[in-house]
């Protein structure tokens, strides 16, 4: 049977491995602390993961074939497109002739108003005391077989107070066929709005 010898020194005192494998209460608390947010963390990621599409909503798909985005085709501006501008800024900037002036807007600028309150007066198209529009310096910008954007410079009436004034027109192209026709979508200054001297 073998024995230890008592003449080493460290004999009968614990080693100081078995002191370091020695958990305590603090240890114990934090390790309890560190398996509660674990079981938490485990909890919140179950519920995302597993609880909400449970039951999703069923897809439908339809048999017609995808719309595909429009194709820009440069084109040059052509001479309806040019003629809807000009009434354009004869009818609905110059706020005259409006029930006209209606039937040049497209969708976008008419804003969701109704006609009768379009046409009063009420509605998006930024006014302008125009002068004459026999003529308008006017650049474009981009031309497409189904949309355009030009720069028109105006002039302000005598005495309105009113700086000459630059404005975007985007002109967009409704319907297809013999039914196609141009009409303004947008009207907004390349500045700020009207400036009085």
């Amino acid at each position: 049977m073998a024995t230890t010898s008592p003449s080493h020194p460290n004999a009968g005192a614990p080693s100081s491995r078995r002191r370091s494998l020695r958990v305590t209460p603090g240890a114990r608390r934090r390790a309890a602390w560190i398996g509660v947010g674990i079981a938490l963390v485990a909890g919140i990621v179950a519920v995302l993961v597993l609880g909400p599409n449970k039951n999703p909503a069923p897809e439908h798909f339809s048999a017609a074939p995808a719309q595909q985005p429009e194709q820009l085709v440069e084109a040059p501006l052509g001479r309806n497109a040019r003629r809807v501008a000009i009434r354009f800024i004869q009818t609905a900037v110059a706020r005259k002739n409006l029930d006209e002036a209606w039937t040049l807007v497209g969708p976008n600028l008419r804003g969701g108003l109704s006609k009768k309150r379009w046409t009063s007066g009420e509605n998006p198209v930024v006014p302008y005391p125009i002068d004459k529009l026999d003529v308008a310096p006017y650049k474009v910008d981009a031309s497409y077989t189904r949309s355009a954007l030009l720069e028109v410079a105006l002039l302000p009436r005598k005495g309105s107070g009113v700086r000459a004034q630059v404005f975007f027109l985007e002109l967009r192209k409704n319907g297809s066929g013999a039914g196609a026709r141009w009409v303004v979508d947008n009207w907004v200054p390349r500045a700020s709005a009207m400036v009085p001297r």
